[in-house]
């Protein structure tokens, strides 16, 4: 580890330098009692400092640079504007969007680091690809995109907002060796296949699926379903963002994402989400994630509190034997549930619905009646039965959830199954959480 925070410092000194020069990234460090770059010399200074940007932050940024400087990418913007060559950003469902913004140096990079996901997840150039991320706006749209042609490979840039009728049709078209995408649409696509097209989803030669943006390749029961459901290796995912670029070694377990961007990206430099002090970096660590590019032009991440809860794995892969350092997503710092003491991230709770399947078709909701982390138990929760499962036996199926949950978690839920169908499909990200104030139970 210290040869490695050598070679982080390395870069880290010159990236601290370059923003030291924006006026938003001086006044954070002058905050954090830091008047030159000079004196972050250690990694543990580095880590020692508070965040200096968050998404409330960076939307604030954003906002003063529309008022001040006529453009909505930010005042922590460090390079002049007419260097920005490309725009991705967020979806803005819980606000306004946030941009990522990238020099021809940054896309170089970006795709350079890209190529090493591609790479482990067993795409060849020449390979076709059907691309079925949302392509509006997002890190996984267009930037990916572009990637992909700059690796080599044959994109098919249809997306998410084609929707399941439009990607079936294409994946029986275009015959893609991969497919893109988040798991709970490429677990829709499973479901529809046999209505849209008359056959299961393993007859249409996928070989590869690669998801990101949620954690469902980590639940068990979710990675089983879409591998035996497409007869396909499948791959987690993470990359785009400031030169993050990791995946998983697409075993029949996920054993963590392997980081493939250490000597671009500091990604895992994990904190104690409440006090934002650093943790040590050991196997089996958890906290939040501060990211920090360690060159990087346009907007640099530099101690960006991401909101991502990771739990760090280090040592050798039990599935592919590599050694080095892999992470999981737990969950989101504003999705934690803290139920009389026993803090809980949704996805636990989906890892043990799915293991209920096909009993139950893997849909679920949980209804709170104010937002997060304080939740009063019982936990309501709304599962989905499965296609084949008897009305009869909804009442039953509902107990040994509440019960496996109550033995796992050590929490109560209340469940409430209802038909196959019944709840929404996503062809973005799933939303696990409800906010239902007037009544919190399921409408």
């Amino acid at each position: 580890m210290s040869f490695l925070n050598d070679r982080r410092m390395k870069k880290l000194r010159a990236q601290i330098a370059y923003c030291f020069d924006n006026a938003y990234f001086k006044d954070q460090f002058k905050r954090c009692g830091v008047n030159h770059p000079a004196e972050i010399d250690t990694i543990e200074k580095f880590r020692a400092l508070p965040p200096l940007m968050d998404k409330a932050a960076h939307r604030e940024s954003q906002r003063i640079s529309r008022e001040t400087l006529g453009h909505p990418f930010g005042i922590h913007l460090c390079a002049p504007i007419e260097k920005v060559i490309h725009v991705a950003g967020t979806s803005g469902t819980t606000g306004l969007p946030t941009f990522y913004l990238f020099t021809r140096r940054d896309l170089d990079l970006t795709y350079r680091t890209m190529s090493r996901v591609f790479a482990r997840c067993g795409i060849r150039p020449g390979d076709s690809v059907l691309q079925l991320f949302g392509l509006s706006m997002w890190l996984a749209g267009t930037t990916i995109l572009q990637g992909l042609e700059t690796y080599g490979a044959r994109p098919i840039p249809l997306g998410a907002e084609a929707r399941t009728s439009k990607a079936l049709q294409y994946i029986q078209l275009c015959k893609p060796r991969a497919i893109f995408g988040t798991p709970s649409f490429i677990s829709h696509l499973l479901e529809r296949a046999p209505v849209e097209l008359g056959c299961s989803a393993d007859s249409l030669g996928v070989e590869i699926v690669v998801c990101a943006g949620e954690p469902g390749l980590a639940i068990p029961g979710v990675r089983k379903r879409i591998s035996e459901g497409f007869s396909a290796q499948v791959f987690d995912v993470s990359m785009g963002a400031w030169l993050n670029a990791a995946a998983d070694c697409g075993g029949p377990d996920h054993q963590g994402l392997h980081y493939l961007a250490e000597d671009y990206c500091f990604r895992y430099d994990l904190v104690d989400p409440q006090t934002r002090k650093p943790l040590p970096l050991v196997d089996g660590a958890e906290g939040e994630a501060i990211h920090t590019s360690l060159e990087y032009e346009a907007a640099p991440a530099l101690r960006y509190a991401t909101g991502d809860v990771l739990k760090l794995r280090i040592g050798e892969c039990p599935h592919c034997g590599e050694f080095g350092a892999r992470f999981s997503y737990l969950g989101r710092t504003d999705d934690l549930m803290n139920i009389r003491g026993i803090k809980v991230y949704p996805a636990a709770l989906k890892e043990v619905v799915e293991s209920f399947g096909p009993e139950v078709s893997g849909q679920l909701e949980i209804v709170l009646d104010r937002p997060p982390p304080h939740v009063v138990p019982p936990v309501r929760m709304t599962v989905e039965a499965g296609e084949r499962t008897a009305r009869t036996e909804w009442q039953s199926l509902a107990g040994s959830i509440e019960d496996r949950i109550h033995q796992k978690l050590m929490i109560r839920t209340q469940v409430t199954v209802i038909p196959y169908g019944q709840l929404q499909r996503s062809n973005l990200k799933s939303k696990l959480l409800r906010i239902d104030p007037e009544t919190g139970i399921a409408a």
